[in-house]
């Protein structure tokens, strides 16, 4: 190779890894911004929720929520919850209800969120079991 050609191949690798490293870095900048867009969406219906108990506040956390959460977590995005039937299971209602047939009777039913901290053998976790939203009601 003479020298002209190899300048000619060192300029060509210095520009390809001039654009890898700016490809890289665009990448890097969009996995940022969806990440800070998920938690001020989490912020922003975490609060909403806590102020106005609405459904697509409660919705949008859910989404969030993942088995082995701590409690302590879920508490600060929630608030505390509207009724505990057991010790380890938690209802946060919505404003959203639904009318369900039982038998030849319509009911109302609320639709919330319904977590569980209580492992198979009924013991308390701290951390979420298993998590649910749907009617709530008993």
């Amino acid at each position: 190779m003479n020298n002209s050609s190899n300048g000619a191949f060192l300029l060509l690798n210095r520009n390809i890894r001039a654009q890898t490293y700016c490809l890289f870095f665009i990448i890097f900048l969009l996995l940022v911004s969806c990440t800070t867009t998920q938690e001020r969406q989490l912020e922003q219906a975490s609060r909403q929720y806590k102020a106005h108990r609405d459904y697509a506040s409660l919705a949008v956390i859910a989404k969030h929520l993942t088995k082995g959460m701590v409690q302590s977590k879920v508490t600060d995005w929630l608030g505390e919850p509207d009724y505990s039937p057991i010790a380890g299971q938690y209802y946060y209602s919505s404003d959203r209800y639904e009318t369900v047939l039982f038998g030849k009777q319509e009911m109302e039913i609320p639709v919330g969120l319904v977590i569980d901290y209580l492992d198979e053998q009924g013991e308390l976790t701290g951390q979420v079991q298993s998590f649910w939203l749907g009617h709530i009601g008993e």
